[in-house]
């Protein structure tokens, strides 16, 4: 369920490519957390966000994410979910990016991501009047290498960012 919307992205960003149902060979045909290289462009993610809260009131998720490799990424993705207590959610993101909000789940599609440069999104989250306790919500994340041969030769049911998310987790107190 956590890979629901970079595998929608994925599969949006390569546009005409022909998706075959599973079969019973699928599952072979995956690799496993052994195969995968880490990327060559790693992505640090930093969460700023308010301690406290009033319920009804907004909480502004500020995530900033930074390549801190040596290479440019292909593409890079900063996902999540916001609290329960959440009425409506926004995210923008900076000119060239593609981002969705489902219910709790966020997520933003980047263009390319230079070594050493960094990037802003915005999480807009507007809580219930009748929230109560800790609104926690996480977010992470990661860098896709996208194989030689570019976005026609991307095997949509290889790629395996679950074992790249580190997720940063964090809490607001309602009052």
């Amino acid at each position: 369920m956590r890979r629901h919307l970079t595998a929608f992205a994925a599969i949006a960003l390569a546009g005409g490519m022909l998706l075959t149902p599973g079969g019973a060979n699928a599952a072979a045909a995956a690799p496993t957390a052994a195969h995968v290289a880490p990327p060559l462009s790693p992505l640090k993610l930093t969460a700023y966000y308010p301690r406290r809260v009033y319920a009804g009131d907004t909480i502004t998720y500020t995530l900033r994410t930074r390549n801190t490799g040596d290479w440019a990424t292909d593409i890079a993705y900063v996902g999540g979910y916001v609290p329960r207590q959440a009425r409506k959610v926004r995210i923008t993101g900076p000119s060239g990016s593609i981002c969705e909000a489902d219910g709790r789940e966020v997520g933003c599609l980047l263009d390319t991501l230079k070594p050493g440069r960094s990037v802003t999104i915005k999480v807009k989250v507007w809580l219930r009047s009748s929230a109560r306790g800790t609104a926690a919500a996480e977010f992470a994340s990661a860098s896709i290498d996208v194989p030689a041969g570019g976005l026609d030769t991307l095997d949509i049911h290889g790629i395996d960012v679950g074992t790249d998310l580190k997720y940063v987790r964090v809490k607001t107190r309602i009052l």
